[in-house]
């Protein structure tokens, strides 16, 4: 065993013994246990980048991943490629910011919630060693040490790559904070107040998918910025629940949803393990997945039992809600909207959960099917639309008489049905709600400029970024989606400097060659795109690797009215002479909006954070 491997092991005890000292009340000697604990998995993380950095192919994940031909930052964000790395930086991750929680909270008599948190980091860290991401190579039969590593796939070698990894961890550890402190006032009852840990998770989570996102749509040759695979599904389940969370929150403070409120936290942080189990299970078709993982069964029992102890706490052991009366009778009344957009979030989680799982269910059952789009797309259309028009009404409400609120959103909703039943394209039907929600944002922004508080105006001023980004992100989302143009161009070898024109887009073939480094075949295309007055040189390339199969880098041009992708459709080496090159431009109306949109919804968070910030330094 190295020295990595060691402190692991002297991570795992030391959060072992926290838990059980924390269990005991034994708080000054938990804490000091945590300090080992926070300290040794860190130093096994630091450890574990020296090896990436300095090439130490004695440890078998480094020869896996890391390589001289790598940059230095690329050797530390291959660190988070494997299954082991991944499992490592989570651990640690989970244990740092459960160990701050546990230092904020030693003053305090119940510390349930740091036992409950810190048993979850002792089982990660045993997942951890599951995987020992430290084992030697000379473990390997016949092995010796190696000279040289393999690296990892060109299309990983990009910043955006260790940025959407770290911050999903980030986002799964933050997540662990508000589960467990749900599972102890469902216990003992007491302060419940995570609000900060969720947003905090949910912001981690946006970055995540919206990093993702970009680099999908440009870099892995998705077709796209989503495409429903089982992470993503995952991820937007997790990332809705979240959401459907910090909703409930706000009226958990009145009295209201004592059951809801934490149940929701805690299936938050499910929703992180079921997206680990997706990625390492091996039965799910997703390009997150791992081949095997000796951690599955473990995986798969910790989350079944986080489900049935997640429900029997909060129907056994959790406060009722006590039903208040109210002398509002409007329909549109906050107790109402509320309840109804916590409803519709979590029944869009649960779409997006059971996508995947139904597929995996019917393939058991004997029956090889696809989940395609149409199936999300039948469900959470209707959803997405209640939900919009439940923001903007929201929005609205004590602003507007409820009167007018109501013809509003009529004509709205009228639009919406005249869409659905004209438009040959569903997707639109989305439009009239998204434009509803922006509209009634941008009022209610104009109105909220009277406030003098600076504290109410960064909560306010947050709230309404994120429900504006909301409505940015369902217009730019529908409209690139629903106009996006495929053209495609043929080009014999000897038509360089030909230029050709298809659906409004010119292409001019400038330049073809193919470079061969050993076994490895690089196909690259340099070309000049002519649209809409623009004229850009690019170059798209397309590479053959014996050890890492096909990678395409497309060739991207951002602009303010679409983003368009030129793609080479690359060819078999034994095609080289006799093939032709196609090439396939795609073009996305208003893409930047679904990108202006995501990140109006990161500051909305970044206000509300601050604003809380700000208030405690009141206080």
């Amino acid at each position: 065993m190295n020295i990595g491997g060691l402190l692991l092991y002297i991570g795992f005890i030391s959060a072992l013994l926290t838990t059980i000292f924390l269990f005991f009340k034994q708080i000054k000697i938990s804490v000091w246990s945590a300090r080992i604990a926070a300290l040794s998995t860190t130093a096994s993380v630091l450890f574990m980048a020296y090896a990436f950095v300095t090439l130490d192919f004695s440890i078998y994940y480094v020869w896996q991943f890391s390589s001289s031909s790598l940059p230095i930052l690329y050797r530390l964000a291959a660190m988070a490629v494997g299954e082991s790395g991944t499992y490592l930086v989570w651990a640690w991750l989970s244990t740092i910011v459960t160990f701050i929680y546990l230092e904020q909270r030693q003053k305090s008599r119940e510390m349930l919630d740091c036992m409950y948190a810190f048993g979850i980091c002792t089982l990660l860290l045993l997942l951890t060693i599951m995987v020992d991401p430290f084992r030697s190579i000379f473990l390997t039969e016949g092995a010796t040490l190696p000279t040289a590593g393999n690296a990892i796939s060109p299309a990983l070698m990009d910043i955006l790559m260790p940025i959407h990894v770290l911050t999903a961890f980030i986002a799964y550890a933050f997540a662990l904070i508000p589960a467990a402190s749900s599972a102890a006032y469902l216990t003992h009852g007491g302060r419940l107040d995570v609000k900060n840990q969720l947003r905090l998770s949910w912001l981690f989570l946006s970055i995540c998918m919206l990093v993702g996102g970009i680099w999908a749509n440009r870099m892995l040759g998705w077709a796209g910025f989503w495409q429903w695979d089982p992470i993503q599904s995952m991820a937007l389940a997790t990332w809705l629940l979240i959401t459907a969370a910090l909703h409930a929150s706000v009226r958990f403070k009145t009295g209201e949803y004592r059951r809801l409120y934490p149940l929701l936290c805690m299936f938050s942080f499910v929703g992180c393990i079921q997206a680990t189990f997706v990625a390492r299970s091996g039965i799910y078709d997703s390009i997150h997945s791992y081949l095997e993982s000796p951690t599955t069964l473990l995986l798969f029992g910790f989350m079944v039992i986080a489900v049935i102890f997640s429900i029997l706490l909060a129907f056994l052991r959790g406060e009722k809600t006590e039903s208040k009366s109210t002398d509002v009778l409007s329909a549109f009344a906050p107790q109402n909207t509320f309840y109804f957009t916590i409803l519709i979030l979590t029944l869009l989680a649960f779409v997006t959960f059971w996508g995947p799982n139904i597929q995996v269910l019917l393939r058991v059952m004997g029956y090889e099917t696809m989940i395609s789009p149409s199936f999300y797309n039948t469900f959470l259309y209707p959803l997405t639309i209640a939900l919009a028009y439940l923001i903007g009404i929201c929005i609205m409400y004590g602003r507007v008489q409820s009167l007018r609120i109501a013809y509003v959103a009529l004509v709205f909703i009228v639009a919406t049905v005249v869409l659905g039943i004209a438009a040959s394209n569903h997707a639109l039907v989305i439009l009239p709600p998204a434009l509803f929600i922006v509209g009634n944002v941008l009022f209610k922004m104009v109105r909220d400029l009277r406030l003098k508080k600076r504290v109410a105006f960064a909560h306010v001023g947050g709230v309404n970024l994120i429900h504006l980004g909301f409505g940015l992100i369902l217009l730019g989302a529908v409209i690139a989606s629903s106009f996006a143009v495929t053209s495609k161009f043929d080009y014999s070898f000897d038509e360089e400097g030909v230029h050709k024109e298809n659906d409004g887009v010119g292409v001019k073939l400038v330049d073809f060659r193919v470079e061969q480094t050993g076994s490895d075949w690089l196909q690259i295309v340099d070309l000049e795109l002519f649209y809409g007055g623009i004229h850009e040189s690019m170059t798209s390339t397309y590479m053959k690797s014996r050890q890492f199969g096909f990678v395409s880098r497309p060739a991207v041009r951002y602009g303010m009215l679409s983003n368009t992708i030129v793609d080479l459709e690359g060819m078999l080496p034994c095609r080289l002479e006799t093939g032709s090159i196609e090439l396939i431009v795609k073009r996305y109306p208003l893409l930047n909006v679904l990108w202006i949109g995501s990140l109006l919804l990161i500051a909305g968070v970044l206000f509300t954070l601050a604003a809380d910030v700000m208030r405690k330094r009141k206080g």
